[in-house]
């Protein structure tokens, strides 16, 4: 039983977005549950382009790392959690993400292989209130078009999943009430997937 976290943030060194995924990480292992972070800034991953080959054959068409690397990743049985960890840009997920996430319609069309499996989301915005929630909400609606199980970040803060400000004083670091949700969540996306798949 495994939990993967993608972490869409552009940067390679001192993403914030990483420091947030890594605490929610950190409480779904509290469950015994084997995690693995995928960071997308270390693929190169070209954007869905609409051939429509994954309908017919199985398999993405486009000849990159996804197809090469992620695609064995994030298609494993083993797998039955996935939270999506992006920061805001423009009120919405990184490029980045959103080109993984359109690549990954070939999970659906091979028969909605991530039905079931356990959702939780997580975003970070420049101001306390930057956009994260819609942010949540796209990337919701994106576990939901696949039949996930979307979970929010547990009680006492449950809302629509880990909330973080990047730019808090003294850093992501010191964003108490944030760091709250990433724990809360990756808590229960653990507590969820151990009660569907034990």
């Amino acid at each position: 039983m495994k939990v993967i976290g993608i972490c869409g943030s552009p940067k390679t060194e001192g993403s914030t977005t990483l420091i947030g995924l890594k605490k929610a990480m950190e409480q779904v292992e509290v469950h015994g549950i084997e995690t693995e972070i995928i960071e997308i800034s270390k693929y190169n991953i070209s954007g869905c382009d609409a051939c429509g080959d994954c309908s017919k054959t199985g398999y993405c068409s486009i000849n990159d790392e996804f197809s090469s690397v992620l695609f064995d990743k994030l298609g494993d049985k083993e797998v039955k959690g996935v939270i999506f960890a992006t920061p805001v840009y423009f009120g919405g997920m990184t490029s980045q993400l959103k080109a993984l996430i359109d690549r990954c319609v070939v999970f659906r069309r091979r028969g909605f292989e991530w039905e079931n499996r356990v959702a939780g989301v997580l975003t970070i915005g420049g101001s306390r209130n930057g956009g994260q929630e819609l942010t949540a909400m796209d990337l919701v609606a994106t576990a939901m078009i696949h039949g996930m199980v979307v979970v929010p970040d547990a009680s006492p803060t449950s809302h629509f999943g880990g909330i973080l400000h990047g730019r808090h004083q003294g850093g992501v670091e010191n964003d108490e009430i944030g760091l709250q949700t990433a724990a809360n969540l990756g808590f229960k996306v653990g507590e969820i997937t151990k009660k569907l798949y034990s």
